[in-house]
């Protein structure tokens, strides 16, 4: 890929828009990036409708008649062909639109009134589904896609998907926050309320836990959907190009044109995209892999024996994607062959909790009187070994730490210096009690300004 695509892409994948939560910035940034790379004027984002029998114009730009937003809509019955070549969820690369199969019914009513002669249409996906496209026009005389700019709009497809996943986050943290502040009141309320209340709050206990869960979960997927969509894009690439280069020697086969040496470049070639490909997709399988065990463990109670040294590097896995997001290096000493008979699901906890916290709070701008300089390393370290008859969990990190008037605090339900950041105040006040009423296990916690925070848990080795 050219090195002006590429530097158009980091641009706007290091953007605040994208994962801030609000979409219509993040659309327009996005389509402005489009026409920047491409030199084109005119370029849009559509999306299916609820049966995806119509695709709906969300925002579309048109530089050359200062346009910026329009409401346009096509039905499937009105162009099936150009519905068939969406139903394949590839990119839809016609060089000369009139005639292109894909694109030739819209010729009389959409392409020669704009005189539009070439169009490049890509995939937005977002969970694995595709819900739209992106469309670039260019007016004037057809041209010819190349590979890096069909690459680079995908890419770009990729990162509106992105911005769909942060937009749901944010409205999902908004419905957690108030529901929180909800419970918290009518906690309040009903303090006085002697066994009533009791019962209540272990009612209520239960549910928190599991919105806990939810919200460690939905932290995990964001991270890992970007993840994974970077090596399957590389992948299909690969794939693709495999592809054009199986049409061309079969071209020169049928022509007589084939030589020797063209098969021994096709064969190079071939295989070394195959094997990026392979490379690509074994590592989207194995953060997929992690992060199915991580989920399912974090729901299930069931008590079984686990390796610490293999189960504590497979539930972190996933947590990759949120540090590398915050330039947070992360590492573990675990002592080998260290066996633990306890739940999964709360140790899986424990750690994403743990590590999350640490993410959030050590680094952020949030803190009181405390400022880390800009060339920081951040980094967070597990430190997990046999001390005694207990196992010892340590999670580290080398941020602005806690004021001593504060430890006491930060176990204490619905305490948070980030609920404007989406923080529930919840996560270590859970965290206590799971080591505590479900582990038997101890949880201390150490730390002071400029010099990071420390949380060791303690669990019985029997």
């Amino acid at each position: 890929m050219r090195e002006v695509l590429e530097l158009i892409l980091l641009r706007v994948s290091q953007s605040t828009d994208i994962d801030q939560g609000e979409l219509a910035l993040a659309s327009r940034l996005i389509i402005d990036s489009v026409c920047e790379g491409l030199k084109i004027s005119r370029a849009g984002i559509w999306l299916y409708d609820n049966t995806q029998s119509k695709i709906n114009c969300k925002l579309l730009i048109d530089k050359g008649n200062d346009l910026d937003s329009e409401s346009l809509a096509l039905s499937r019955d009105d162009f099936p062909n150009y519905f068939k070549a969406l139903n394949k969820e590839r990119s839809i690369a016609a060089n000369d639109a009139r005639t292109d199969p894909a694109t030739a019914e819209f010729a009389d009513v959409y392409l020669s009134p704009l005189n539009i002669a070439s169009m490049l249409d890509v995939p937005i996906r977002h969970r694995g589904k595709m819900i739209g496209i992106i469309c670039c026009e260019h007016q004037g005389k057809p041209r010819q896609w190349h590979a890096d700019e069909i690459v680079f709009a995908g890419s770009l497809a990729d990162l509106y998907g992105r911005a769909v996943s942060a937009n749901e986050r944010a409205d999902y943290q908004a419905q957690l926050l108030e529901a929180n502040q909800t419970l918290e009141n009518k906690v309040k309320a009903r303090t006085a309320e002697l066994e009533a209340t009791l019962l209540t709050l272990e009612q209520a206990q239960e549910k928190l836990v599991e919105s806990e869960k939810m919200a460690a979960l939905g932290n995990l997927v964001a991270g890992i959907a970007h993840e994974v969509n970077t090596p399957l894009g590389i992948a299909l690439t690969a794939v693709s190009n495999c592809k054009e280069e199986l049409k061309r020697v079969y071209r020169d086969f049928e022509g007589d044109k084939l030589t020797e040496q063209g098969f021994r470049d096709f064969n190079a070639n071939s295989a070394e995209g195959l094997n990026l490909a392979e490379v690509s997709l074994m590592r989207a399988a194995k953060l997929i892999q992690d992060f199915k065990r991580t989920s399912a463990d974090q729901t299930s109670l069931e008590i079984q024996e686990i390796a610490l040294d293999e189960y504590i590097p497979a539930v972190c896995n996933p947590l990759g994607p949120m540090l590398k997001k915050e330039r947070i290096s992360l590492s573990m000493d675990i002592e080998p062959h260290l066996r633990l008979t306890t739940c999964p699901g709360i140790i899986a906890q424990l750690l994403t909790n743990l590590i999350s916290n640490a993410q959030r709070h050590a680094f952020s701008a949030q803190q009181e009187d405390v400022q880390l300089p800009p060339s920081h390393n951040r980094s967070i370290h597990l430190d997990c070994k046999r001390r005694g008859n207990h196992i010892s969990i340590c999670v580290s990190d080398n941020g602005k730490g806690i004021p001593d008037h504060l430890h006491k605090k930060v176990f204490e339900p619905f305490y948070t210096t980030a609920r404007n950041q989406g923080g529930t105040g919840l996560g270590l006040p859970i965290l206590f009690n799971l080591v505590n009423q479900k582990l038997n296990g101890e949880i201390t916690l150490t730390s002071a300004p400029n010099k990071g925070t420390k949380v060791d848990v303690m669990i019985p080795v029997s």
